[in-house]
């Protein structure tokens, strides 16, 4: 009798490759489940605008939020239309003096409207209309279309757009 259980696939009772396939064949369907429906799930979970839920839907229509980066959002307002926030929602600003990657607002201009340079780091990649430059005094600015990207000092709250149109020269960024 203990040969015939022996006998089969090799020196192993047929049991036990039994066992081993099936060990297999759930280790198989948790590698496909992991690479194609858990990672799908994931890049979904940094993100808030790209699929809103519905409590996003039933916000008001003069305040939307669509995710466009971990750098920016886009905000939209009935008076204003689409701008370009901060991730925290602080309105971003451009200033009409400045040149193509090179900021001209430096020492008590940049006090009221401090440089977005939160995070800002040379990389090889960057969400459409991001990029960053060098300031004068070495530190990095984020830019958009190679415009440096400012706060208004005076924007306490996110959301908040009191420096759009100041001195004719800044403007919030439009999308």
């Amino acid at each position: 009798m203990d040969e015939e259980k022996s006998q089969g696939y090799g020196k192993r009772p047929m049991w036990q490759w039994i066992v081993l396939y099936v060990i297999i064949a759930i280790f198989i369907y948790g590698l496909i489940y992991y690479f194609v429906f858990a990672k799908k799930g994931s890049s979904y979970s940094y993100t808030t605008g790209n699929n809103p839920t519905q409590s996003q839907q039933k916000a008001p229509k003069s305040t939307t939020n669509t995710n466009s980066s971990n750098i920016y959002l886009v905000k939209s307002s009935a008076s204003k239309g689409s701008y370009v926030t901060d991730f925290q929602g602080k309105t971003l600003y451009t200033f009409d003096k400045d040149s193509s990657g090179v900021s001209n607002c430096n020492g008590g201009c940049a006090q009221a409207w401090p440089p977005y340079s939160s995070g800002a780091t040379a990389q090889s990649t960057f969400p459409a209309h991001i990029s960053v430059i060098k300031r004068s005094d070495g530190s990095q600015q984020f830019a958009w279309d190679n415009k440096p990207l400012y706060y208004f000092a005076s924007d306490t709250n996110a959301g908040d757009i009191n420096g759009d149109g100041v001195g004719g020269t800044w403007h919030i960024v439009k999308q």
